[in-house]
């Protein structure tokens, strides 16, 4: 019957000490921390990690060789099983709050989930350009969208930015870093930029193409080279994309939080949002999107939900 309060239903779901929306880096670490403080965890997550896209990371501490994004998600999901942690696939539909303070979290397919504490680890999604197999190309390593992840691996090469805004230019001048020969392709849109003091400086030595894009072709391990309707050829380049991302913050903004102006959650020193028993980690919450940042993330949490548990 709706409207009856969590204790008066027939056949309520289990109470949680805590619910972690997302299985990410972020909120995988936050549910190992939780399972290890011998607290009742569950885990729903969509299969949508943004993680799952790297070809291999090599800035990532304690993998000199690198460790593909896959890879690192399969070792913290077998840690969790060994934990017993709860992980139920799939997409949450809805997240409430109710009377008696806890968190009632829906599930397509008619599932639903009760936490005393929720963890909002959802991520965020790349705006990528209009390409031929964009998502496939970032997997593969010939689309970069992380110049703090993997500017490094440059090496000197040629660079190439797709972008038509500041985060273009802002972009191109961080990756003089680590190549001396860097491009901004608009491909085909107008520049919201111009001179000084804003935009670029004529002798910043990053040329602009503003042309469409006519073919491009994958060469080498991860360069490109790229073909323009004015005749324009770059050859040999590392592509990066430069157009923003998109938080996924529906669920924050349903629960009832307020959104920073770039459409993330606000959160505290110790992950806290603005709703009492509610945190939020990883890629969603405002700040630097790293792995060590959104794992560091998903610990302070959970400590602090251990703590609030226990009254302190």
């Amino acid at each position: 019957m709706a409207g009856r309060s969590y204790l008066e239903r027939e056949n309520p779901p289990p109470l949680s000490d805590c619910l972690v929306i997302g299985g990410g880096p972020g909120g995988m670490t936050a549910a190992i921390y939780l399972a290890r403080m011998n607290r009742a965890v569950r885990l729903v997550d969509g299969g949508r990690s943004r993680a799952s896209l790297i070809p291999r990371s090599y800035n990532h501490p304690g993998f000199p060789g690198g460790i593909r994004g896959r890879d690192l998600l399969a070792r913290m999901r077998e840690q969790l099983q060994e934990l017993r942690v709860g992980i139920l696939q799939g997409d949450v539909t809805d997240v409430r709050k109710t009377s008696e303070g806890f968190f009632s979290v829906s599930i397509a397919g008619g599932r639903s989930l009760m936490g005393q504490n929720l963890v909002l680890a959802t991520g965020l999604v790349d705006n990528l350009p209009p390409i031929d197999d964009a998502r496939g190309m970032v997997a593969e390593g010939y689309l970069r969208i992380c110049p703090i992840c993997d500017g490094f691996e440059i090496g000197g090469r040629p660079v190439c930015v797709i972008g038509a805004t500041m985060r273009a230019v802002a972009e191109a001048r961080f990756l003089k870093t680590f190549s001396s020969s860097v491009s901004i392709v608009t491909l085909g849109e107008t520049r919201s930029w111009e001179g000084e003091p804003d935009g670029l400086a004529s002798d910043e030595g990053i040329a602009v193409v503003t042309a469409p894009l006519a073919s491009l072709e994958r060469t080498g391990e991860t360069e490109t080279s790229l073909t323009f309707a004015d005749g324009t050829v770059l050859e040999g380049v590392v592509l990066y994309s430069a157009l923003g991302v998109r938080p996924r913050s529906a669920l924050a903004a349903g629960l009832g939080l307020a959104l920073e102006e770039d459409g993330r959650i606000a959160t505290g020193t110790h992950q806290e949002t603005a709703i009492e028993g509610c945190f939020a980690v990883g890629d969603v919450v405002t700040g630097l999107n790293q792995l060590g940042v959104a794992m560091a993330q998903g610990e302070i949490a959970a400590v602090a939900i251990h703590n609030r548990l226990r009254g302190v």
